[in-house]
């Protein structure tokens, strides 16, 4: 299955300006007409696939009756199919599979749950509490990956694109305020400022925005961990943004709040001003596309990644010329580039998602926002974004102004 995850474009004229506008519709499409503004657009969870509704009891293969409950209401003797034999009592292995209609491996709909034949009373099971950001001296600090999830579980049998739980705690989704239509994604550097893409940015009237953090199926509140949301107090889009060719692509917004840091919310690293990544491999980017996996309306949406190398100046601007935007396109220094493999590629699906990149043990630095791209997973046509580490002095800036210092979110030493 291709990994398409992330909308690079929607819908803008996203190539340089030198480019023949007839070109521009010919690789983006022509831009849709606007829609009036419906109170009643739909929300995050309600653009993605919905789990089938109706009973969640049902038979076990060994003619018990078993409830549908999250995992973590659920001891492993007590489980009514134990899928794969693994424990699913918050120490073992989730696995998200089903199979056809009848296959009771998968009768529970929702990636967390299970099909338990005693479950625990909630109100003798409390969900457990998220780890809190250690003491200074003990903090795991910024851009730190939680490679096997958290909450106790590890997620498998998807299509192999799904993170597990509170595996990227800075990637947070950007929603309308009043009725929370879905806008795009953001990347946490400061546990009161988001950054994202200056067009996605862009779409929201002054005090339209929240943003919510935490998140990981879309079609579930059930994970063991809530999501928290904050209202966006103040938006900073960048001087020299340009719609059309998506240069200088990047913008922050100041929270109404702090968000609580903890094991899956955390801020990611920031990068040094113009620090150069064309030499990494294996950086990811993360967001929840439009794609689902397995049958139609039995699985949620998941939040995504996707492994991509880090392509050069010189080769990305190279590759593109070789597609329909010509021999004479140049590409703005506010880009990065990365990926050019088949079928990997940031995607259909959502813009301003963060491209981050390896440093240390498990640790990031943000490198770039997804911002536009000429077709999807193609070989040897990387997808663009914003160049992060060009404007971390305007980051800092701009910070400054809301009284936030750059020692004071995402500089910390390991």
């Amino acid at each position: 299955m291709r990994y398409l995850l992330l909308a690079v474009c929607l819908g803008l004229a996203c190539a340089q300006t030198t480019i023949d506008p007839s070109v521009l519709e010919g690789i983006f499409g022509t831009p849709p007409t606007p829609k009036p503004v419906n109170p009643v657009t739909p929300g995050l969870e309600d653009i993605t696939v919905k789990p089938t509704e109706g009973t969640s009891t049902f038979t076990d293969k060994n003619g018990e009756t078993c409830q549908c409950v999250p995992y973590y209401l659920c001891d492993a003797n007590n489980v009514g199919v134990d899928v794969n034999n693994a424990s699913v009592t918050g120490w073992g292995t989730l696995d998200i599979r089903f199979g056809e209609d009848n296959d009771i491996d998968r009768q529970c709909q929702e990636s967390v749950e299970v099909c338990c034949t005693i479950p625990k009373d909630t109100s003798e099971q409390p969900k457990p509490k998220p780890k809190p950001k250690p003491e200074p001296g003990q903090a795991k600090g910024c851009g730190y990956r939680n490679p096997n999830g958290v909450g106790g579980i590890t997620v498998t049998g998807g299509s192999g694109a799904e993170s597990q739980f509170g595996e990227f705690p800075w990637v947070v989704a950007i929603l309308d305020k009043y009725n929370s239509s879905y806008g795009g994604v953001g990347v946490l550097i400061h546990p009161q400022v988001v950054m994202t893409g200056a067009h996605i940015a862009q779409r929201y009237a002054p005090g339209g925005m929240k943003i919510r953090a935490g998140e990981w199926d879309t079609q579930t509140i059930k994970e063991i961990f809530p999501y928290e949301e904050r209202n966006v107090q103040n938006v900073v889009i960048h001087e020299n943004f340009m719609p059309k060719s998506l240069k200088n692509d990047i913008a922050l917004l100041y929270l109404d709040s702090p968000l609580p840091i903890s094991e899956y919310i955390n801020v990611i690293c920031m990068p040094e001003q113009d620090e150069v990544f064309d030499s990494h491999k294996n950086c990811v980017a993360n967001g929840w596309g439009k794609s689902h996996f397995g049958l139609q309306n039995r699985y949620a949406v998941i939040l995504k990644k996707v492994e991509l190398d880090m392509v050069p100046y010189s080769r990305c601007q190279s590759l593109l010329r070789r597609t329909r935007l010509g021999h004479n396109f140049k590409l703005h220094n506010s880009f990065v580039c990365a990926g050019g493999e088949a079928g990997k590629d940031t995607c259909q699906g959502d813009g301003g998602a963060p491209l981050a990149c390896q440093f240390g043990s498990m640790r990031y630095k943000l490198t770039g926002l997804v911002a536009w791209g000429i077709g999807c997973g193609q070989q040897e046509v990387p997808a663009v974004y914003a160049n992060v580490p060009k404007f971390r002095n305007w980051v800092d800036q701009k910070l400054g102004i809301w009284g936030v210092t750059a020692t004071s979110y995402s500089n910390i030493k390991v």
